[in-house]
């Protein structure tokens, strides 16, 4: 007998319908909440993206501010504290002086530096200054005309030897002018530059005032005595510190012997040597050394001396006038003892405030 069992059948059926269902459910549900959680991580992850780009930018300011704070920032040169007014000038031969700091100006001891004098060829520091300014090409051939030797026949001043018409350089005339105090070498340099001797010291006073020279008045390019003819070591001092900061008169007048162009009247040139350094031994004193100096005498201007030193890398400007030898006194270069003592006496002074 075959027997049927229907319910349970059916039974069994519905059973496995509720498990599909229930599997159904929960595959929906877990692709939901994988969906979800993919999209929480893909947040997550930008978020984690665009922290960066904050962080940088605050790293960035940092940096910049960091830099800023790292750069020095511009400061002014600390001032170099000015030399005292010191009294180095009790016991030299000259009438006037003045020591000046040639890098400042300033003025570090002096003796009547306003009273006009009579320079003497110190004089010829301006033409040097001008001729310096106003000629270019040094070895230009110019042969002294005969006028010039026509004018110095009438007057006592020094020479440097070139002759008549010899076929010298403009450089030969201003090493002439300055190391042997040439006058023919001031004569030649004024008719080169301006044509003649008159033109050429209207210059000279023009380029005084322009320096404020105030208390000179040239009446010559050498120097010769003049009543009308005058100055003050201080604005003496002002020429030379001028002179100093153009190269081609600092070279001439930095140089103690020089050989010029060969000639036919000179096949060997003429080999010159400074009047300046010839006063001494060496161009070494204690304490310092000359740059160098141009020397002056008349009898009525007595000893005169500009001269340029240095000490401790520091340049200086020393400028006397009428200097007379005490009767008794048998020393001869009384403008040069006054220089070496005062500059000694100036780098004494110098170590013992640097010290």
């Amino acid at each position: 007998m075959k027997l049927y069992n229907y319910p349970m059948a059916n039974s069994k059926k519905r059973r496995k319908r509720k498990l599909n269902a229930r599997g159904k459910a929960f595959l929906a549900l877990s692709c939901l909440a994988i969906i979800l959680l993919a999209v929480l991580i893909i947040s997550l992850e930008s978020c984690k993206h665009r922290e960066p780009e904050t962080s940088a930018e605050g790293t960035l300011t940092t940096l910049s501010t960091d830099i800023q704070e790292t750069i020095p920032t511009e400061t002014e040169a600390p001032t170099p504290t000015p030399l005292p007014t010191l009294d180095l000038l009790g016991g030299i031969y000259s009438n006037e002086a003045i020591l000046i700091d040639a890098e400042t100006g300033a003025v570090i001891s002096e003796k009547n530096p306003d009273t006009q004098a009579y320079p003497a060829s110190v004089t010829k520091m301006m033409t040097l200054l001008i001729a310096c300014e106003q000629l270019t090409d040094y070895n230009e051939v110019y042969p002294l005309p005969r006028e010039i030797y026509d004018t110095l026949y009438y007057q006592d001043l020094s020479t440097a030897g070139f002759e008549c018409n010899e076929p010298i350089t403009i450089n030969d005339l201003l090493y002439g002018l300055q190391l042997r105090s040439g006058a023919e070498c001031c004569l030649g340099l004024a008719n080169r530059v301006a044509g003649s001797e008159t033109a050429f010291v209207e210059m000279m006073n023009s380029r005084a005032e322009e320096l404020g020279m105030t208390n000179t008045h040239f009446m010559n390019c050498t120097g010769e005595h003049d009543v009308n003819h005058y100055s003050t070591v201080r604005d003496m001092a002002t020429l030379l510190r001028a002179g100093l900061q153009n190269d081609k008169f600092r070279e001439v007048f930095s140089t103690s012997v020089f050989q010029t162009t060969p000639t036919v009247t000179h096949p060997g040139g003429l080999i010159i040597y400074s009047t300046f350094s010839q006063t001494m031994n060496s161009m070494e004193f204690e304490g310092g050394t000359f740059i160098g100096g141009k020397t002056g005498y008349t009898s009525e201007a007595g000893q005169c001396l500009a001269t340029a030193a240095t000490i401790d890398d520091h340049e200086y400007i020393f400028v006397t006038f009428g200097a007379y030898r005490a009767e008794g006194d048998t020393s001869s270069h009384l403008h040069t003892v006054d220089a070496i003592n005062t500059y000694e006496a100036l780098a004494v002074e110098l170590s013992q405030i640097g010290g």
